[in-house]
Order: C-alpha cells, then sequence, then structure tokens
C-alpha cells in the first residue's frame, strides 16, 4: 500500500535520457569523493530495465517510516524517508556552529552521500588508467538527469570490483575458450537505495546506515526511544527525572549499541512491567546502591556515566557468577533453553 510521500517518490522517477554510472568512494570520514563513467549505448536499455524493475517494486511494496533499529519484511516493504529529514553531518567536538572558529572547510553539512550525487554532470570523468586505484569503492549508481536539471539516482551498496582478486583469471568461450585480460567491473540488477532531490527509498536497513554514516543516522530516533521508555516507566509508577532521559539522549547518540537496545527496550519494558519495589529488589540482587539510579524523591535519576547501567538493569544483562559469587555481566543477549535429561546423557556420553 502506497503513501502519499511514496506515490510523489515514485511519480519523480522519470527513466528519460541516457543514463549515466556513478562511482562513489570514502574520502576520510565525512566526505565522498564520485565520478562518472560514460556508458556505451548498447547497454542503455539494460540499466534502464534494471532502474524500472526497482520502481515496480516501489510500486507494489509497502513503505514505512525510517526506523534505523527495524528490520523489514523482505520484497514487501521499503524505508522511506525525506532528504530534508536526514541529520547534518556534526559539527567537531569541542565546537559549535555558532563558533566562528568552527571552519573545517566544510559549510554544506548535509550527508556525504547526497553532496556527492547532488550534480552529476559536474563530477569529474574517469581515466580507464584511474580505475584501478579508485578504490574501496563504497557503491555505484545508476544517475538520470530529469527535466528540472535535478538527478535521481538507483544506487547499489557493493564494489562492482571486488570480484577481480589478484590471482583470478577471466574467460570468454567463443569456439574456444580465450581470457579477458583487463576486466574493468560486475555489475548486477540489484538497487539497494533510490535517491531523488527530495525522497529517499531503501530496501535494506544496513545499506542506508552504512552509506548514511558520517551523519549517524542510525541515531535520529533515539530521542523518540527515551521518550516512549519515560512514558512507560511513569505509568507504571517509575518516574524519570529529564536529567536521566538527557543522559540517555546524550549516551545513545554517542554510542551505536545503547541507540540499539534502547529500541529493544521499548518492548522489554512492555513485557516485564517494573515497578518501584521490584525495580529496588533487582539493584538489590546485584549488591547496586539503590541511590546509583533512584534519588531520594524516588524516580530514576542517574548521569551519563551511569546510562549504560540503567540499561543492563532493564535488559537483565547482570548475573553472578555461580561459582565465585562474583558480578558479572552479559555483553550479548541469548536465551537458553533447558537442558533435558536426554540431552545431558548424550553430553556425558
Amino acid at each position: 500500500m502506497t503513501s502519499p510521500a511514496s506515490e510523489a517518490l515514485i511519480d519523480s522517477l522519470k527513466l528519460i535520457g541516457m543514463p549515466h554510472l556513478v562511482l562513489g568512494r570514502r574520502q576520510g570520514s565525512h566526505e565522498i569523493l564520485a565520478t562518472r563513467l560514460p556508458v556505451d549505448k548498447d547497454h542503455h536499455d539494460w540499466l534502464r530495465s534494471v532502474c524500472a524493475v526497482a520502481i515496480e517494486r516501489l510500486a507494489s511494496g509497502n513503505p514505512r517510516l525510517y526506523e534505523p533499529n527495524a528490520e523489514l519484511e523482505l520484497r514487501d516493504e521499503y524505508f522511506m524517508l525525506e532528504v530534508g529529514s536526514i541529520p547534518e553531518q556534526p559539527v567537531s567536538q569541542g565546537k559549535s556552529k555558532s563558533d566562528s572558529s568552527a571552519d573545517d572547510g566544510n559549510p554544506d553539512r548535509a550527508a556525504a552521500l547526497i553532496r556527492s550525487l547532488r550534480d552529476v554532470s559536474i563530477l569529474n570523468v574517469m581515466n580507464a588508467q584511474d580505475l584501478p586505484g579508485f578504490k574501496p569503492m563504497l557503491f555505484y549508481s545508476i544517475s538520470w538527469q530529469q527535466n528540472d536539471d535535478t538527478w535521481i539516482h538507483f544506487i547499489r551498496k557493493a564494489n562492482p570490483r571486488v570480484a577481480f582478486k589478484a590471482g583470478n583469471r577471466w574467460f570468454q568461450y567463443s569456439g574456444t575458450l580465450r581470457e579477458i585480460v583487463e576486466p574493468s567491473m560486475v555489475l548486477d540488477d540489484h538497487i539497494d537505495v533510490i535517491l531523488t532531490k527530495d525522497y529517499m527509498a531503501a530496501f535494506h536497513g544496513t545499506h542506508l546506515k552504512n552509506l548514511l554514516t558520517d551523519v549517524r543516522i542510525v541515531m535520529q530516533n533515539v530521542p523518540r526511544y527515551v521518550e516512549s521508555i519515560a512514558q512507560t516507566l511513569k505509568a507504571s509508577d517509575i518516574g524519570m527525572t529529564e536529567n536521566a532521559q538527557a543522559a540517555l539522549r546524550a549516551a545513545a547518540g554517542r554510542l551505536y549499541s545503547f541507540a540499539t537496545r534502547l529500541f529493544d527496550i521499548q518492548d522489554r519494558l512492555t513485557q516485564i512491567q517494573p515497578d518501584p519495589a521490584h525495580f529496588a529488589k533487582v539493584l538489590g540482587t546485584h549488591d547496586i546502591e539503590v541511590s546509583a539510579l533512584i534519588n531520594s524523591d524516588g524516580l530514576i535519576d542517574f548521569d551519563e556515566r551511569q546510562a549504560g547501567l540503567f540499561i543492563d538493569v532493564i535488559d537483565g544483562r547482570l548475573f553472578r557468577d555461580d561459582w565465585t559469587g562474583e558480578e558479572r555481566r552479559a555483553d550479548r543477549f541469548s536465551k537458553r533453553s533447558p537442558v533435558s535429561d536426554e540431552q545431558s546423557s548424550r553430553g556425558l556420553k
């Protein structure tokens, strides 16, 4: 089922004129270097068909708002977001936008991917001899210029030269087997992300995350996660101070693992439904002073240094060594099935 935004995106995708092939690689942590390759007209129809299939996939699929830590139903769903909602690149740590000395040579703080593909016509045309040195490639794009001089891009998050490993040889059979002396790249019929001046659609969240690492796209929903957690706790008669909420936002804005766990904790809280007495009991079980996470008013309160402890407590990551009594923390969460008598017997053989 399409939405007004997805319909607007689909309507804007016009495969007119000739396709341009764009290659992109990272240049530092905040830049993407892009270059273009002319495409022989014999291959225009195939590139057009690859893009047309991607458009059909949009038309037949179900758009959903981008959620950094959610899983898509493959072939049936895709993430959809407005380009204007994508965060800007953060200013260097310790500097602010209002600080005139915070000039790092990048006045345009749009995501590097968006800047690199804004106008394909101004990109340098790659020389054949420079292709082997253009690495490691982050993506390639089949790009089309529109009537209003904007561009649409059908992006494949893949390195088209990764198949050409040292020691491999490529052959063509035509009566006899002959080596292809200098193969340049391999393109396939998959598209991972579609980008226009107004919208972006992604068929896989990981590819979107990897293309937009410079703007920390995975952290953009952290404030919503924290608000949801605070509301759920309040419904269980456990209030959370603004200070604690700010600490969670700061910690999860810095660490991707925290952002992911906050997303999961929203459902976790609904499942465990903690109350003040049980919360204090859990802290006591692990020899944690109640005051470490709960203030004198009975509200959850902590600073950024204790944010990880709060997440661990809610997540059930703390345990005690059965043999030494030492307090431990599980780095990862996994469920363990009870061991049956039959399984125990097999293990002793």
